[in-house]
């Protein structure tokens, strides 16, 4: 395609910038080629090292292809986020209506950078895309497919870009795909619809425009609904990126009556903001002012070794000034870290005050909302806690009322032959009168079995299950009411209503042991993998979730890791679960086991 049939390249310029539950064997390493645990993040302040880092954008969008008709939106929305990202200070290249070959120059050259200046990346595709043998696609403006074999030759490999990104080891890159449309082209027919599921790598967020295996509408405005509301919600001061795209989903859903869902994986450690915290900006600048003025002075002390050496005369004399300095460096140093030391803790006081503050105002709205059967409620909720420490539990409640009101919502496509993710899985709430849960609890590391009980539904209401006529209830997603022991719980979401590999939770709640009074406890969890593992009942592939935090009571305070294993493909309840209690000096306080024995679902 000549230079007069397509548009040519736009740039931009450059902005500053658990209740606890052994280890089992894993899936084999070939099941998903991005999923490898992240090493440990560097201790930093919150979010400054990816806020002092350079943003660079990489921006496509074809409409204008020859032999379909021309897409209305894609161009839109590629100058319409590219000019929103230039606002938010990234350095921008944009471009619209490419063949092929400018395609993948223009990606190559974005990895380089990425590469080369260790940048926050974003790499944004509008257009046309598509799904073959479980790999997706984006496709160019001069692609001609006849068959099946065309594809992979003539269209952009989207695993192939994403590796090539994941490669270049920057802090962050964030890939979002609005490229599920119909098949443009009709005489090759495709097994499946839009695009396939794909696990995030290390450091990455992937978004698509719709849930996998699903088509999103071009849209009838200016711009595609998806993009419609990415540009809405990057433009919130303060938000975190992973709740951007939430509210995104959200909205999207809303606005379709459920028919388009927006869908996510994401591998992210760090947050990070289009629009810091004032606080947190603040601090970045801080710290590259302190970087600078370090090396300014290292800069120094070598001139002043360097005219040293020139006069041995002297040497003795700036020897002992040199001693002299360091001293006087050493003790100043000493002041300032233990004045450092003092305004940590004041500011560490200070943010558990506001912790504390924020999480009793967000359970007394959970709570005033919790038991309603109307969606207005519940979605305000998400609306103002996307990350809630009681989302989990609002989607579960959000997803019900929705269904009895007539939503049929999208599912994502099934997913057993792609080689590219460990899948997903929606929790099972469909308990029975009658279903019941053996288990051995044993010591976590002698494995002596201590106790077997059992776990039988005698009731099920309209948010909670009853076992063993009431010595033990759960809400419908398995978190605690009452535990067998005596213990009440408040409202927690130690189980979360949707299993994807990298997911991340908060949980904070309070108790009353029946023996040892009120306890607390603040939980981090994240999925961290899928396994098969075996226990007496059988053998499952189960997601394994890991809980980290601590826990408060008459004790005092405890370091809480903890381990469940979960099939929720089979299994109403958890497969095993490990949970690990310390005291701050490393003593333990607790270290148990359970094991699924038997089962029995209606």
């Amino acid at each position: 395609m000549t230079d007069s049939k397509r548009r040519r390249l736009i740039q931009a310029g450059v902005s500053v910038p658990l209740v606890g539950w052994k280890l089992a064997r894993a899936q084999s390493a070939d099941r998903n080629l991005f999923a490898a645990e992240r090493k440990p993040a560097a201790l930093v302040a919150a979010g400054t090292s990816l806020l002092v880092a350079p943003r660079r954008a990489l921006v496509i969008g074809n409409s204008s292809y020859g032999f379909v008709s021309p897409l209305k939106n894609p161009a839109n929305d590629a100058k319409a986020i590219g000019e929103e990202l230039k606002r938010l200070g990234f350095e921008v290249v944009a471009a619209l209506d490419l063949p092929r070959a400018q395609m993948l120059e223009a990606i190559h050259a974005y990895g380089d950078f990425l590469a080369r200046e260790k940048a926050v990346g974003v790499f944004y595709y509008a257009g046309h895309g598509l799904q073959l043998a479980w790999r997706n696609y984006l496709v160019p403006v001069d692609a001609k497919i006849g068959k099946l074999e065309d594809i992979q030759a003539k269209c952009v490999d989207v695993n192939s870009v994403i590796e090539g990104i994941a490669k270049a080891a920057n802090p962050m890159n964030v890939v979002i795909l609005d490229a599920c449309r119909e098949n443009p082209f009709p005489e090759v027919k495709l097994e499946q619809k839009g695009l396939s599921q794909l696990d995030a790598p290390q450091a990455t967020l992937l978004a698509y425009a719709t849930a996998p295996g699903n088509l999103a509408s071009d849209g009838d405005g200016a711009n595609g609904l998806y993009t419609e509301y990415l540009l809405k919600e990057m433009q919130v001061p303060q938000a975190k990126i992973e709740d951007v795209f939430k509210r995104v989903r959200l909205a999207v859903r809303r606005k379709s009556n459920g028919q388009q869902l927006p869908w996510e994986s994401t591998s992210l450690e760090d947050d990070f903001w289009f629009i810091p915290p004032p606080a947190l900006q603040k601090i970045a600048l801080e710290e590259a002012e302190r970087q600078r003025a370090a090396l300014a002075a290292e800069r120094e002390r070598q001139e002043r070794i360097a005219k040293a050496q020139q006069a041995e005369a002297e040497r003795l004399k700036r020897e002992a000034e040199a001693e002299r300095e360091r001293q006087a460096a050493a003790e100043r140093r000493r002041r300032e870290e233990l004045e450092r030391a003092y305004q940590a803790e004041l500011e560490r006081r200070r943010k558990q005050e506001e912790s504390d503050r924020a999480y009793e105002e967000e359970l007394a709205f959970w709570n005033k909302v919790r038991a309603s059967s109307a969606p207005a409620p519940i979605e305000e909720y998400l609306k103002r806690y996307p990350s809630g420490r009681f989302s989990e539990i609002a989607q579960a409640q959000l997803d019900a009322i929705l269904a009895r009101e007539g939503e049929k919502k999208v599912e994502i496509a099934p997913q057993p032959q792609n080689p590219y993710t460990q899948g997903s899985a929606t929790a099972n709430t469909k308990y029975k009168v009658g279903d019941s849960y053996t288990y051995n609890e044993m010591d976590l590391y002698s494995r002596v079995v201590n106790a077997t009980f059992t776990m039988r539904v005698t009731e099920i209401s309209e948010r909670e299950v009853i076992y063993n006529n009431g010595q033990i209830i759960t809400d419908l997603l398995g978190n605690p009411v009452k535990a067998r022991d005596g213990r009440t719980f408040s409202p927690n979401q130690a189980s979360p209503q949707e299993f994807r590999v990298g997911k991340r939770w908060s949980s904070r709640f309070t108790g009353e042991h029946p023996t040892f009074g009120r306890f607390g406890a603040s939980l981090e969890f994240r999925i961290v993998g899928k396994e098969r593992i075996s226990v007496p009942a059988g053998t499952f592939d189960c997601f394994r979730i890991e809980a980290h935090g601590e826990s408060t009571g008459r004790t005092g305070v405890l370091t809480v890791a903890n381990k469940l294993w979960v099939c929720p493909e089979r299994l109403r309840r958890a497969v095993a679960g490990e949970q690990l209690r310390t005291f701050m000096g490393g003593r333990p306080a607790a270290s148990e086991r359970i094991e699924l024995v038997a089962f029995q679902q209606a």
